[in-house]
């Protein structure tokens, strides 16, 4: 039973293939828990090619059951990645407004 909105999930270090058994049972029962999960992506240390599988597959099942994945918040290495392998507005993470912008226009 989908219960809402859920807490958002800060990911830690690194997000690749040694751990990426674990965190897929993490994040889909998270999916299964919530009509929106938010992944906070800001402490992730370095992403490979398994953790991209891992959150194309979040957004995919996202999608296929009508809820919301956000990933917010992305490291300098989840940009990295990103931006090499084209995913960058495909998965399109949010970012923090930079504070040393406010009011600038």
């Amino acid at each position: 039973m989908s219960t809402g909105v859920l807490e958002p999930m800060r990911l830690d270090g690194e997000f690749t293939v040694q751990v990426a058994a674990e965190y897929k049972v993490l994040l889909l029962a998270a999916l299964a828990d919530g009509d929106e999960v938010t992944l906070d992506l800001s402490g992730v240390s370095e992403l490979d090619t398994a953790g991209l599988q891992l959150l194309l597959l979040m957004k995919r099942e996202a999608g296929q059951f009508g809820k919301i994945l956000r990933l917010t918040e992305p490291s300098p290495a989840v940009l990295e990645v990103l931006a090499l392998a084209r995913l960058d507005l495909e998965l399109a993470p949010i970012t923090a407004p930079d504070p040393r912008n406010e009011g600038v226009r």
